[in-house]
């Protein structure tokens, strides 16, 4: 089973403009999970409710999903991840972030 994230003390939200928030992991989140090897998104990723899968990762002690703390629609998803999920692993917000919700 896997271990959820879905307290905001594990997530930053930073707006990005009057209408969009950008969603990511803090330091304390990547310091309980360990280095990240893996990150997948749900299909059909474009409208979440507070509690949503926003995303899946393995970290080095635990498979884990990140669950939004916020509605909205999904105005962009972080794909970089994908290819390189130990972006999670950085404090660059340019970087980390999951998703941008409006």
């Amino acid at each position: 089973m896997a271990q959820k994230i879905d307290d905001s003390k594990y997530l930053w939200q930073a707006p990005v403009s009057d209408t969009h928030t950008r969603i990511g992991l803090n330091d304390l989140a990547r310091s309980e999970i360990g280095e990240i090897s893996f990150a997948a998104f749900p299909k059909n990723l474009s409208e979440v409710v507070e509690g949503d899968v926003i995303l899946s990762f393995e970290g080095a002690k635990a498979i884990t999903e990140v669950h939004s703390p916020k509605a909205g629609k999904v105005a962009k998803i972080n794909t970089d991840l994908l290819d390189h999920p130990e972006y999670l692993d950085d404090a660059d917000h340019d970087k980390d972030w999951i998703v941008e919700l409006y």
